[in-house]
């Protein structure tokens, strides 16, 4: 099954080359390697977190952002796989040919394995244990595609989105996975996933660093709960509209559709408390094992939520598929107490881009290839960096954010007076309008790899990947 990039035969030459970006800040860090953590929500949006004054109570993600750094300015893609692609490889989707739209069971491109993603460079870093544990996203067309192929010596989870909570199928066929065989196990996906990612927690040596990357299919659709979390939203199996499917418990709610009324938000909440209650034993598992001080723990959203999936991005305008602030900007936190002091809020402008970058100092080893973002190292350090304002950040042909102002959709806004986009200033600030418009031309038409998705794939009996033979 086993499949090697030709990108993989030179990774080894890459990363040893010397890196300018180990900056003098790199030495205030503890010499010790850290265990790193990445926790992705899917579709969270602004408000659906307690410590943002949401109605959905978090106390688990609220208790983590008070004891670590609240990165108040945390920008992402506005849709799941293009998000993905730039967290792993600290480059702007459009780069890979993956910015147009998400990888769908019919379409036959991924994530191309010359890409070097997080996992591959923490391999030379002496990280042995690199697990995803989640949703993947990035193809599944050929086993090439697979995470195991692409950096990770463990996987855990589905392929592909918007599988079915409970049966775990997308399309009739079964969408779960240890490694590159079917998985049978049953329950929810969110407990699932968080009893493997505390496994190998639990099984990993304190002795050496470990990778993990859990990426969360909640709260995304299809909007379905588990009764314990139903009850906790104000869902009532009396008088709200729900369906049991299967071979569940009776006392087991389901909803499989938007339902009336209050259900949407009420099933969508549900989700967050579970997955809520998720971070917290991950959270757990870290701090029973001794190794919290020395735990890298990052936590954001993959972009912002669906409002009509039940998600709330308020105050900003848009969601999800927009460029608008509520499809961009979402609730982000890390912790590292042996590193970084926590308890504070940084309102610099950071991104998923920066993701990659950031560790890559942080562990200091680094390569020869283009990333976009910048390390957020000396900023965490408490150090003052006008640089990560005043840059431009790229969120595909529609999108640009520069030194506070914001294109979108041709609409241009000022975000220090107007972070609600309430008021478009193209007209009174012709001349910035006119260089934004030029430089995101300029962008779209350097970054965008002009690739049309390919849309023949044929789905394979339990979305096995081909190739592999």
């Amino acid at each position: 099954m086993k499949y090697t990039s030709p990108t993989l035969l030179f990774l080894s030459i890459l990363i040893g080359l010397s890196w300018a970006s180990c900056t003098e800040d790199s030495k205030k860090l503890p010499k010790e390697k850290p265990n790193i953590i990445i926790l992705l929500a899917d579709d969270l949006g602004w408000n659906d977190v307690g410590y943002h004054g949401s109605d959905i109570r978090t106390p688990y993600i609220d208790k983590f952002v008070k004891e670590g750094v609240e990165l108040d300015r945390f920008y992402t893609y506005f849709s799941c796989t293009p998000a993905r692609v730039g967290l792993l490889t600290g480059r702007y989707p459009g780069r890979t040919g993956l910015s147009k739209k998400v990888i769908t069971p019919e379409r036959k491109d991924g994530l191309s394995p010359d890409e070097i993603l997080i996992p591959e460079v923490l391999e030379k870093a002496g990280y042995k244990r690199r697990a995803c544990i989640g949703k993947w996203h990035l193809g599944h067309s050929h086993v090439k595609y697979h995470p195991n192929n692409q950096g990770f010596t463990y996987f855990y989870g589905h392929y592909g989105g918007q599988l079915n909570y409970f049966t775990h199928k997308r399309r009739k066929e079964l969408d779960w996975h240890k490694n590159f065989d079917a998985c049978y196990d049953e329950g929810y996906t969110t407990t699932l996933l968080t009893k493997e990612a505390v496994k190998f927690i639990e099984e990993s040596p304190t002795e050496e660093p470990f990778f993990l990357y859990v990426p969360f299919n909640a709260p995304h659709t299809p909007l379905q709960a588990e009764d314990k979390f139903l009850r906790m939203s104000g869902f009532d199996k009396n008088k709200d509209i729900f369906s049991l499917q299967g071979k569940e418990k009776p006392d087991t709610l389901r909803p499989i559709h938007m339902g009336q009324g209050n259900t949407k938000r009420q099933t969508y909440k549900a989700m967050v408390s579970a997955m809520d209650e998720g971070i917290g034993k991950i959270l757990e598992a870290v701090d029973k094992k001794g190794l919290k001080e020395n735990t890298l723990v990052i936590f954001y959203s993959d972009n912002g939520a669906s409002k009509e999936a039940g998600g709330d991005n308020k105050p900003f305008r848009g969601g999800k598929g927009s460029c608008f602030e509520g499809g961009l900007r979402v609730p982000a936190a890390l912790r590292w107490p042996a590193a970084f002091e926590g308890g504070k809020k940084i309102e610099a402008t950071m991104g998923y881009i920066d993701i990659f970058p950031t560790i890559l100092e942080i562990v200091q080893e680094g390569s020869s290839h283009h990333t976009d973002g910048q390390s957020l190292v000396n900023v965490l350090l408490n150090q003052k960096d006008e640089s990560l304002d005043k840059r431009a950040l790229y969120f595909g042909p529609n999108g640009l954010l520069e030194d506070g102002w914001k294109l979108a959709n041709n609409k241009l806004f000022n975000l220090k007076t107007d972070p609600r986009e309430s008021h478009d200033m193209s007209k009174k600030e012709r001349e910035r309008f006119n260089q934004m418009s030029q430089k995101l031309k300029d962008l779209s038409s350097e970054i965008e790899v002009n690739m049309e998705p390919d849309m023949s794939y044929e789905l394979h009996k339990e979305w096995k990947m081909p190739g592999g033979e």
